[in-house]
């Protein structure tokens, strides 16, 4: 694929929640799902059922986004994996409680806990951290003899951009190795390059093309995206309004209470204008 023709002429990545779903939770077609979970766990899997993309509802507040699926590996066992993507500490803290909500709900099985089934959560970290390496595998640990609390749960942070340097570093020519977890993060153009040497990759690349130059399906994403930013703008400003509502009331007393230490003093510890100052002093008739 070459060119994309989207209303803002950006090129929408699977780091996108709902693209990265859109591409990947095909239940009629699991071999992108597939060859992307086999290269981040380190074995074949294949995806046996995807549950439905939200968790049961506890409480009006937790309704969550995820991608659940239940795998099987070559040896027949089960994975019950979750499937995430990560930014910053923020959004791991926001996964976690996603994951132990998911464990919670899966490992009760009728009147027993199911202690046979794994719980994996896969983390898909898009963040350039070379400190990070490409691959990080968290377990609940005794911090003095490394035993794990239980066998079966553990989180896995696959660092893409780390994944996708090493890859180029090496400058890997037929060699296919996680180029799965390269085209993750490849962009418009290295997906053009990477789909010549991989079929899935170049299957890949059209859905992306597709999604990317459908103006109905970006503009609903742009405004998915754009609710969140007002409504974390809406919360900052709030806060701004309550800290400048505060430093009002501080003004206020020390006007009352320590005139002597004059406007441009108050002025300054407040953060607020000299002119708001000699407002609030007229007004309180101070």
């Amino acid at each position: 694929m070459t060119d994309t023709t989207t209303d803002s002429n950006v090129y929408l990545s699977v780091r996108t929640d709902r693209l990265f779903k859109t591409v990947f939770a095909n239940p009629d077609d699991t071999r992108l799902m597939n060859a992307v979970l086999s290269e981040a766990l380190g074995e074949p899997v294949e995806v046996l059922e995807f549950f439905p993309t939200e968790l049961a509802v506890r409480n009006k507040k937790e309704r969550v986004k995820v991608l659940d699926v239940l795998l099987q590996t070559k040896d027949g066992n089960f994975l019950n994996c979750e499937v995430n993507t990560s930014f910053d500490l923020a959004t791991r803290v926001r996964n976690l409680a996603y994951f132990t909500s998911f464990y919670s709900q899966k490992v009760q099985r009728g009147e027993e806990y199911d202690t046979k089934s794994d719980f994996i959560h896969i983390d898909f970290d898009f963040n350039k951290n070379e400190s990070e390496g490409k691959k990080k595998i968290y377990k609940l640990l005794d911090e003095e003899t490394l035993t794990p609390y239980v066998d079966h749960f553990k989180m896995i942070t696959i660092n893409i951009e780390n994944v996708k340097k090493e890859w180029y570093d090496k400058n890997i020519q037929g060699d296919k190795e996680n180029i799965h977890l390269v085209m993750l993060g490849a962009s418009e153009e290295e997906l053009v390059e990477l789909s010549k040497k991989d079929e899935l990759v170049k299957e890949f690349d059209q859905k992306m093309y597709i999604l990317n130059s459908d103006g109905t399906f970006i503009r609903t994403v742009s405004e998915e995206e754009d609710k969140e930013r007002l409504t974390n703008t809406r919360i900052s400003l709030a806060k701004e309004e309550a800290t400048n509502d505060r430093n009002i009331e501080i003004a206020k007393s020390m006007l009352e209470e320590s005139p002597e230490l004059g406007m441009e003093k108050i002025a300054k510890i407040t953060g607020l204008p000299i002119a708001e100052i000699e407002k609030l002093k007229e007004n309180e008739h101070i």
